[in-house]
C-alpha cells in the first residue's frame, strides 16, 4: 500500500513528531511504501494526492490545506486540542482549563487573549469549518478515552473517533550516558506554561526535605522559570539541562519522574515512558495523564500545589 503522512515541520521535536515518526517506522515494517508529506501551509496542491492508497494527517493546523485530503482516504490523527480549540490549549486568557463544548458563543469570549477581534473570529470560523472537515474524513484517532470524550462534545461523531494510545517501544531507544552524578526529582518536557512546572517549582519551596530537580527540556518559559527558581531561593537545587536527545537516559537514573501539567494532558507520553521504565511517577491528575500512567503513579488533584509536595516527600 502507498501511503502518505503528512506532518508540518516544527521546530521543536515534541510528543507529536515522535509519535509520527514511531508511526512511519512501523507502518514500513509492515511492508508498506511511506511518504512523509512536510509541505507549507496552503501548498498541499503541489502533490498528487490521489496517487496514494491512504493518507494519514499527523499534524495541519491550516484549514486550507486539510480540505485538500481526500476524505474516503483520509485518516485524522488528533494529539491535543487544536481541533476543537481556537486557541489550542483548551485554557483559557485568565489561567481556567476549558471543559466547555467549542461554539461560537465560548470561544469568541476567549480567543481573542492577544489577538484583534478580526483575527479572533476568522480564527473561530476557521475552527467551526475544521470540524466540518474532519467529520466527513473516513477516521478519526485519538490517543486517549479523555480525547474520544472532549471530541464527541465537540459534535464529532463517536462512530468514527478510534482510541489508539502511543506504541511504548523503548527497547529500539539507545542508550547513552548522561552528564550528572544523580537525579532525584526529573521534569522532562517543553518549557511551556501549560507544562507546570513553575507549580513544581513552588511545590519543591513548600517541602520539608529539600530534593532536587533536573529540568531536561527548552521552552519559552525557560527566562521565567529560572527567575522564579531564584525567587524560591532553589537555585543550588535546580539544574536547567536543556533538550537532550534521549530523555529517556534521564528518567532511568531518576528517583522521580514528576508530571506537572497544568493543561489538560490529551495523553502524556512522558509518564506513559516513565512508568514503562519502572519509574517512581508523581503527577497532576488531569487529561488524559490518568489513562497514560495506568494506575501506576502517584496522581494528586490538578493545581494543588501543596498536595504535589506532600506526595514529594512521601
Amino acid at each position: 500500500m502507498k501511503i502518505l503522512v503528512y506532518l508540518e515541520k516544527a521546530d521543536v521535536r515534541g510528543g507529536i513528531e515522535i509519535f509520527a515518526e514511531r508511526h512511519v517506522a512501523r507502518l514500513r515494517a509492515e511492508g508498506h511504501e511511506v511518504e512523509i508529506g512536510e509541505w507549507g501551509r496552503g501548498n498541499g496542491e503541489q502533490r498528487n494526492l490521489g496517487a496514494y492508497d491512504e493518507i494519514i494527517v499527523h499534524k495541519c493546523t491550516d484549514v486550507r490545506t486539510l480540505a485538500l485530503f481526500p476524505p474516503e482516504k483520509t485518516t485524522y490523527y488528533v494529539h491535543d486540542h487544536e481541533p476543537i480549540c481556537p486557541r489550542t490549549y483548551a485554557y483559557t486568557p485568565f489561567g481556567r482549563n476549558c471543559s466547555c463544548a467549542g461554539g461560537f458563543l465560548p470561544c469568541i469570549l476567549c480567543a481573542p487573549a492577544c489577538r484583534s477581534w478580526k483575527a479572533a473570529l476568522k480564527r473561530v470560523f476557521a475552527q467551526s469549518r475544521r470540524k466540518r472537515i474532519m467529520a466527513r474524513f473516513k477516521r478519526i484517532v485519538v490517543i486517549s478515552e479523555f480525547m474520544k470524550s472532549r471530541l464527541v462534545a465537540n459534535g464529532l461523531p463517536s462512530e468514527k473517533i478510534v482510541v489508539e494510545p502511543p506504541v511504548i517501544n523503548l527497547d529500539a531507544v539507545p542508550r547513552s550516558p548522561i552528564p550528572v552524578p544523580h537525579i532525584d526529582l526529573l521534569f522532562v518536557g517543553q518549557l511551556l506554561r501549560g507544562k507546570g512546572v513553575q507549580l513544581l517549582l513552588r511545590a519543591m519551596a513548600m517541602m520539608k526535605t529539600p530534593r532536587t530537580l533536573d529540568i531536561v527540556g527548552t521552552g519559552n518559559m525557560e527566562p521565567k522559570l529560572k527567575t522564579l527558581a531564584a525567587q524560591l531561593g532553589l537555585e543550588d537545587r535546580v539544574r536547567f539541562n536543556g533538550f537532550q536527545k534521549n530523555p529517556q537516559d534521564w528518567m532511568r537514573h531518576a528517583a522521580c519522574v514528576v508530571v506537572p501539567s497544568f493543561w489538560q494532558e490529551p495523553y502524556g507520553l512522558v509518564a506513559a515512558e516513565a512508568v514503562a521504565l519502572g519509574c517512581k511517577v508523581v503527577a497532576f491528575a488531569i487529561g488524559g495523564l490518568p489513562e497514560a500512567c495506568g494506575g501506576k503513579a502517584t496522581l494528586v488533584p490538578p493545581g494543588d500545589v501543596a498536595a504535589l509536595a506532600k506526595a514529594l516527600e512521601e
